[in-house]
């Protein structure tokens, strides 16, 4: 990229040049507009800090796709029911793929995000602790997963199976032995950017998607980014 900027302001430079010394060449206007073309691509390049944590960014993206099709690949290969399972309360944020027992294995049904009474509450809460019981970390795993940069953060999760952007506790992504997965959304952010891994049930690619949190806004990162992840999410479910 910075190439391309040195190229462009190089002809700019030669084709001013060719004027003041009476050449053919373009007219003011259009050297100001290829200057401030330049100039916007220069803009354009991260630097310092900020493109250190893209590519910290891009990496996490990365090792989390390398991380859906290993648990697919799994699912598969032990014919069994397997997760990828995100501790977001833990820093930094810890993940593993898991395997479920062997057989038939149904996973409970969880609701809608409504307004739920303590009791409500409570069930689903026992609901998740009973089938946390029954998955066992696959140990393979532990040889291939990376530990995310500092920073790097894993926003939430949403999947088909828990029905809501998860922000905090425990969330995961489940992978069955027909080769079929939940769909999901996994959000990622830094200091100036997000970005959002969507899964599709039965495809193997992933699509991910990085977008600038800068803004003029006098509200908090944390509020804008809260935003945009509402945003995906509803545009997610509508599709």
């Amino acid at each position: 990229m910075l190439k391309v900027v040195k190229a462009l302001m190089a002809i700019s430079i030669q084709k001013t040049s060719n004027i003041i010394k009476g050449q053919q060449g373009f007219s003011l206007i259009e050297i100001l507009v290829a200057l401030i073309l330049a100039s916007l691509v220069f803009l354009a390049v991260p630097t310092g800090d900020d493109s250190q944590k893209h590519r910290d960014l891009q990496t996490a993206v990365s090792d989390i796709e390398r991380s859906i099709r290993f648990a697919s690949n799994e699912a598969v290969l032990r014919n069994t029911v397997v997760r990828l399972k995100f501790s977001l309360d833990k820093e930094p944020i810890e993940y593993n793929v898991e395997y479920g027992p062997p057989g038939s294995f149904a996973l409970p049904d969880m609701p809608e995000e409504t307004a739920k009474s303590l009791e409500d509450e409570k069930n689903e809460q026992q609901k998740i602790a009973n089938l946390n019981k029954q998955f066992t970390k696959v140990e393979e795993f532990e040889d291939i997963k990376h530990e995310l940069s500092p920073d790097v953060s894993i926003s939430g999760l949403a999947s088909s199976f828990q029905k809501k952007i998860m922000t905090e506790n425990d969330a995961s992504i489940y992978f069955y032995p027909s080769g079929e997965k939940d769909a999901a959304l996994v959000f990622f952010s830094t200091d100036e950017e997000m970005a959002y891994l969507e899964v599709q049930p039965f495809l193997s690619e992933t699509r991910s998607v990085f977008q600038s949190l800068k803004t003029e806004s006098v509200a908090k990162k944390e509020d804008i980014l809260q935003t945009r992840m509402d945003e995906v999410y509803k545009e997610w479910l509508n599709r």
